[in-house]
């Protein structure tokens, strides 16, 4: 059972078995368990012999304890909630397999995670403009990259939204363009602009391999396939190229500078939410903490101090 971004080959025996678990019996997405792996997979790794389904056993409660609070606090806040979220489903998955007799669960301490505690991590509009100089356009793996940043850039979509674009998602007679709904927002409608137009049609011409695929975005190989997460490397590679010195290298931080772009326009909230397909209003809230020109509104001065 291949999960999108890891093979067979790259998990071993109990994480194919949770991997198995997680989707026969739970039912849960690919992209759900893949972000589980992320944090799932170190941790087995740094079982060693114990992470394997005869020695897992002796599994303690000591042991994940002090590897949260290892590795907890690298992540931001809001990945530390899915870091800890990952381990108790491996967890519950050890005992519902009957690999475990013990309550792991309560062995995983609680991080509390605030709504809006954070500001919202990105790059400047001017970063994303050196970012789509990156790619080189005289070969195909340019042409593609050119295009998917060129459309997130654009539309502010996220990047599975835009690499996983299908043929038929481009309407090229009403000169519109359709994105999936992603993580339960809401499905887009933008016009077909004709930068945009211009990037597909050059990459579909000139660097699309050969493929019955319905997808628009491939990666090569015999057969040539839809592309997969390896993307992630090529996008850190872009921002030292044009050398873009940021502490978030990820695609989000492009639909961050998007939206923020948005805020410094003064577009309307409600319109910003319904842009970005928010299904509420207050997914959107978070990008009020970058609108600095009305953040010094509220600013007063203070009497009593002397510059």
């Amino acid at each position: 059972m291949p999960i999108k971004g890891y093979s067979k080959e790259g998990l071993s025996k109990i994480l194919l078995e949770y991997c198995e678990h997680q989707k026969e019996i739970q039912s849960v997405l690919d992209c759900t368990i893949y972000q589980r792996l992320i944090h799932v997979k170190p941790f087995v790794e740094a079982l060693g012999i114990n992470g394997t389904p005869s020695r897992i056993k002796n599994l303690d409660s000591k042991f994940i304890h002090n590897y949260v609070l290892k590795t907890a606090p690298q992540f931001s806040r809001k990945y530390q909630k899915e870091f800890l979220c990952s381990l108790r489903s491996f967890f519950k998955f050890l005992t519902f397999k009957g690999y475990s007799e013990k309550n792991l669960l309560d062995a995983v301490p609680k991080i509390p995670t605030w709504q809006l505690s954070e500001v919202p991590r990105g790059i400047k509009w001017d970063d994303v403009q050196k970012l789509l100089s990156a790619p080189r356009l005289n070969t195909q793996h340019g042409r593609r990259n050119y295009a998917i940043l060129l459309i997130m850039a654009t539309y502010g979509v996220r990047f599975a939204q835009a690499s996983r674009l299908k043929l038929k998602d481009i309407h090229w007679k009403q000169e519109r363009i359709f994105f999936a709904s992603c993580k339960l927002g809401r499905p887009l409608n933008f016009p077909l602009y004709e930068n945009v137009a211009i990037a597909i049609i050059d990459y579909i011409k000139n660097g699309r391999p050969q493929s019955d695929l319905p997808n628009l975005f491939l990666q090569r190989g015999n057969p040539a396939k839809p592309l997969s997460h390896g993307f992630h490397s090529t996008l850190k590679l872009y921002f030292k190229r044009v050398g873009i010195e940021s502490n978030t290298m990820g695609f989000h931080s492009i639909r961050h500078a998007f939206a923020t772009k948005l805020m410094n326009e003064d577009t309307p909230l409600k319109s910003i939410s319904d842009i970005l397909g928010h299904t509420s209003i207050k997914s959107t809230l978070c990008y009020t903490k970058v609108d600095e020109k009305r953040l010094r509104t509220f600013c007063r001065e203070w009497p009593e101090v002397t510059l």
